[in-house]
């Protein structure tokens, strides 16, 4: 071949090279039903190589079967896989439709053990015949994979047949993680997850390289402000924003509605298409579109103060550290958009009855009192929180607490001496969710060090921040 033919072929073989567009290069599969044109076969070959899910052998050949819908025992089976654990075979089986005989007893054991799924308390059953949604996948998978569900908090929501609920947080996670696309905006997440899409999920959550970057979500406009979950068992809805207006409907706890405007302690809202008017007190206010604190009236209670010191240890007295974790706390949510309500600034001492006061004067939606626990053994140690049973909010407070009491312990390390329901005024004496944290013991050398430290005074702070925003992103 002459050097001109030479060089001639050469820069054709260039350009066709070059004008070859990218496109998703699709492992040789196993499966004859599958083919290079099946969507995930990448993402299945891959996961049936990582030994997590198999095939069906009919006639000789090997076939996947895509469209199959995925049981509740086959998802605990291949997470469980997935996340490198084995079987888990107790001495007693937890749920009584998971018998030792089970094929997949080892398999739910374990996903229950891990914390992956959750059986049915209500019943003490797993259902492992039962067919997997494709909501139910988001959450399992953000639990297994330890996805950070916080960080999609806020952001708009990615599908338009999803709304506020227990799944929508899990769903817009895995969206903004690169893991849950969809399909034309929706997410369908009521049906049932087939073997093909399940692999997609799982594929995608073990390697980035799968994963897709997600597209920016422009929130569509809302005509509320919020939505709103009743709290208690039986809300009254009424037809004016007053308690002696007629009845006309009412909510159970966890129905939401949505929230018009709110008016002192009297929010306007959607019941049923028609307006309706609801006291606040029992209602979790949930923004739309936006920080989960941006607007939510949050009281916090610096313990003691002016003449009452608290416990003290030398020079050392509660009041101070009190108040000096208190206005972190108050920087961090206001920095969030929250209005605070700071029922002292300085050394004062507005009395128990004075805290609750003005914390319902101002409307709030949560009441957060700090302080320093004592003991005469040196010995007693580590933080504890407190709800009070006789509170008309006793469950949201008791979960507030929760979350609080986790952050205490992860975060700050503290010896974890639980949640505890407590009889002090200024958590009994109103309805509003109400918490008393307890730090730690100025009274133990370990905390004392804590409670004494600007670092850990900040940590305290962030904490309490953290476990409030935890609330409200639920």
């Amino acid at each position: 071949m002459s050097k001109g033919l030479k060089y001639c072929a050469i820069l054709l073989i260039s350009i066709v090279i070059v004008s070859v567009p990218h496109m998703k290069a699709n492992a040789a599969t196993v499966f004859s039903d599958l083919g290079n044109t099946e969507w995930a076969a990448d993402e299945i070959q891959y996961i049936y190589n990582k030994g997590i899910i198999k095939g069906y052998s009919i006639d000789g050949k090997q076939v996947f079967k895509p469209n199959n819908k995925v049981t509740r025992a086959q998802a605990a089976k291949m997470i469980s896989i997935a996340m490198g654990k084995g079987e888990l075979k107790p001495d007693k089986p937890t749920f009584s439709d998971v018998s030792e005989k089970h094929w997949a007893f080892g398999w739910i054991e374990r996903t229950i053990n891990e914390g992956y799924f959750n059986g049915y308390e209500d019943k003490g059953t797993f259902n492992p015949d039962g067919e997997l949604t494709r909501a139910q996948m988001t959450k399992i998978i953000s639990k297994a994979f330890n996805i950070n569900v916080e960080a999609a908090a806020g952001k708009p929501l990615a599908f338009t047949d999803i709304k506020e609920n227990w799944a929508s947080h899990y769903i817009n996670t895995l969206y903004y993680a690169g893991i849950a696309t969809g399909d034309n905006g929706q997410f369908r997440p009521l049906e049932n997850i087939n073997r093909a899409q399940f692999s997609v999920f799982l594929a995608r959550a073990i390697n980035d390289e799968f994963k897709e970057t997600p597209k920016p979500v422009t929130p569509k406009p809302s005509k509320y402000i919020a939505n709103a979950m009743a709290t208690v068992s039986s809300l009254n809805v009424r037809s004016a924003a007053n308690s002696t207006s007629p009845v006309i409907g009412s909510l159970k706890r966890g129905e939401t509605v949505g929230v018009y405007g709110i008016t002192g302690y009297w929010a306007k809202v959607n019941y049923k298409g028609k307006t309706g008017y609801v006291h606040k007190t029992y209602l979790k206010l949930k923004n739309i579109n936006a920080n989960p604190l941006q607007g939510r009236i949050i009281t916090i209670d610096a313990g003691h103060g002016g003449r009452d010191s608290g416990t003290t240890k030398g020079s050392t007295y509660e009041k101070n550290i009190t108040l000096d974790v208190a206005k972190r706390v108050d920087q961090r949510l206001k920095r969030d958009g929250a209005k605070i309500i700071m029922t002292r600034e300085s050394d004062t001492y507005p009395t128990l009855s004075d805290r609750v006061r003005i914390s319902t004067n101002n409307y709030a939606e949560l009441f957060v009192s700090i302080h320093v626990n004592s003991a005469g053994a040196t010995s007693a140690n580590g933080s504890e929180t407190f709800y009070n049973s006789t509170n008309g909010n006793s469950v949201e407070s008791k979960e507030v607490a929760r979350e609080i009491q986790k952050q205490l312990v992860s975060l700050v390390g503290m010896y974890d001496r639980g949640v505890k329901d407590g009889d002090f005024h200024v958590i009994r004496e109103q309805n509003t969710p109400a918490v008393l944290v307890e730090l730690g013991f100025i009274t133990n050398s370990k905390d004392y060090a804590k409670l004494t430290s600007s670092k850990y005074l900040d940590l305290y702070a962030e904490a309490i921040y953290r476990g409030i925003k935890n609330y409200y992103s639920k």
